[in-house]
């Protein structure tokens, strides 16, 4: 039997930690080898625990410098060349393009699963640096996808983004919603609620948080005082990034409970009675669907991604984004009618054990490395 290798691509060792690892292990029943390469922090020594080969490299997901994504393009075509993967699977937009770009110019007969897992700041932004980025990056797909390359998204939205774009023309495209999340860890618990509201996040202008304060505001004025929870770090390597010192002022007017981010965040949705992201857009939100496995109620926006998880009025509401109005009037909503919120709690729950379980997104996973593997000469 020939041993088949899967080269894991993702731009750093927390968020596969985070986001892929469960789903990544799974893809042992197929591969015999599995080589993780990202910029590894601290999460290097749990990820070889795990199986996995691993290496560094020096990867910016932030840096427009040519002469810096020059060098890390050369290190990523080093390492394809000595690895010699069956598979390479990569996730996030310019992991995207190095290994499309690498493949072409490499002419190996190695697979590349493409994972469009979100292009939320080159849509939300309107400035010239993001249009010119976009323009740039669409036009290499272009130029260098084959008939090699197989993408995967999350949602329809950015599926049809590629579509229009006539990036898919080589190879159908698949739907797979997110990474899916653990339902026997995260799920309900009998604890007494602390919070009224909980946003686990990295916390960004994109995420909706001045939305959220916004909306506290409002609901400040008639009397209603929440306790909300704000669980996660900002992230100084996104330019939507808020800061430390915005944070420490929302904590001293009594607006929030800022928590840095945790290991484990299942304690704190036991704790918390509804789950909140206003974001601008998404590729498919892990932070809800992990709120939903818990049997929370969601409020979220009517936008790319989080419409997949919060069903209005279903599990949720649904809301226009950035309007502060609309978050406020379903956050008093759902605040005061504990029968809608129980009903919705459950609604979430029952959803994600039907679609968005480890187990079902590691087995669509494996069918398409299963399709590919048999394409491998």
């Amino acid at each position: 039997m020939k041993k088949y290798k899967l080269l894991y691509f993702v731009s750093e060792d927390e968020y596969f930690i985070t986001h892929k690892i469960n789903q990544a292990v799974s893809a042992f029943k197929i591969f015999k080898e599995i080589k993780i390469i990202c910029k590894f922090s601290k999460f290097q020594r749990i990820i070889k625990s795990s199986g996995f080969k691993t290496k560094n490299i020096n990867f910016n997901r932030r840096s427009v410098s040519f002469l810096e994504n020059i060098k890390s393009f050369l290190n990523y075509c080093f390492i394809v060349s000595n690895y010699k993967p069956n598979v390479v699977q990569c996730f996030a937009l310019k992991p995207i393009l190095y290994a499309v770009v690498a493949n072409f110019f490499l002419k190996s007969d190695t697979k590349i699963i493409c994972c469009v897992v979100g292009m939320g700041y080159l849509f939300i932004n309107k400035n010239l640096f993001t249009t010119i980025y976009k323009s740039l990056f669409f036009f290499l797909l272009k130029i260098f996808v084959n008939n090699k390359v197989f993408f995967v998204f999350q949602n329809h939205d950015d599926l049809n983004v590629f579509k229009n774009k006539k990036i898919l023309k080589k190879n159908i495209p698949k739907i797979i919603q997110g990474s899916g999340v653990c339902i026997k860890s995260f799920k309900e618990n009998k604890k007494k609620k602390i919070y009224d509201l909980i946003f686990h996040s990295r916390i960004l202008k994109d995420k909706g948080i001045y939305e959220i304060i916004e909306a506290l505001k409002i609901l400040r004025k008639k009397k209603i005082i929440l306790k909300t929870l704000i669980l996660g770090n900002p992230d100084y390597k996104n330019r939507s990034s808020i800061s430390t010192n915005e944070l420490n002022l929302w904590m001293k007017e009594n607006l929030i409970i800022w928590k840095p981010k945790v290991e484990n965040v299942v304690p704190y949705l036991q704790k918390s009675k509804i789950s909140i992201l206003p974001s601008y857009r998404e590729g498919l939100p892990k932070g809800l669907l992990e709120a939903a496995s818990c049997k929370l109620p969601i409020i979220s926006t009517d936008v790319p991604g989080c419409r997949e998880v919060c069903k209005n009025n279903f599990n949720g509401f649904l809301v226009p984004p950035k309007d502060k109005k609309s978050l406020a009037k379903s956050i008093e909503k759902l605040i005061l009618d504990k029968k809608l919120s129980k009903k919705f709690g459950s609604n979430s729950r029952k959803l994600i054990e039907e679609k968005f379980s480890t187990k079902i997104i590691s087995k669509k996973f494996l069918d398409v490395y299963s399709e590919l593997i048999k394409k491998v000469p």
